[in-house]
């Protein structure tokens, strides 16, 4: 099974539609939105087109949060909270947008997820750090570091790569 990871879209149409695009030509069965989607428009506008299913949680500077959640939930796309965890494949995913940086080094050193996916930093990384893949897939808007980025994960092969979503 092949799922997506994207983050930091701040409502930057063109790149969340590449990142929709490209997920659904990869065959992506879950996108998961590390948070800052920030407005509710996104859902209809952008990813309403998603072929498989989106779960996001809340960003820090996502505002309009029941906004966000009723007009995803009329795509039949979920926002769960700021944190939520999931097995898929027999394969335990945590989502959330950040943590504090303890907290995150607990959750990895735990062990009990195969897949952590956050986002925040708006730096793009792929890290596996004992059995755990960490991935944080940057930043969609391409605001701060220059470069759009989202990710493919592989759970049968517990690989991931980093797409680019603007040259």
């Amino acid at each position: 099974m092949k799922i997506g990871a994207i983050s930091d879209s701040h409502d930057h149409l063109d790149n969340a539609r590449k990142a929709v695009e490209i997920f659904n030509e990869k065959g992506v069965e879950y996108c998961f939105h590390a948070g800052d989607i920030i407005s509710p428009f996104m859902a209809p506008r952008v990813f309403k087109e998603l072929e498989g299913k989106f779960i996001g949680v809340y960003g820090n500077n996502d505002g309009e949060l029941l906004g966000l959640k009723d007009k995803f939930a009329e795509i039949n796309g979920e926002i769960k909270g700021v944190q939520y965890s999931i097995e898929l494949e027999g394969k335990k995913v945590a989502l959330f947008h950040f943590l504090e940086s303890a907290i995150f080094e607990a959750v990895i050193q735990s062990n009990k997820f195969a897949v952590i996916i956050s986002g925040h930093t708006h730096e793009a990384s792929i890290k596996k750090i004992g059995n755990t893949l960490v991935i944080n897939p940057g930043e969609a808007c391409g605001y701060l570091t220059g470069k759009a980025t989202a990710a493919i994960i592989d759970l049968k092969s517990m690989k991931a790569e980093l797409i680019t979503l603007q040259e």
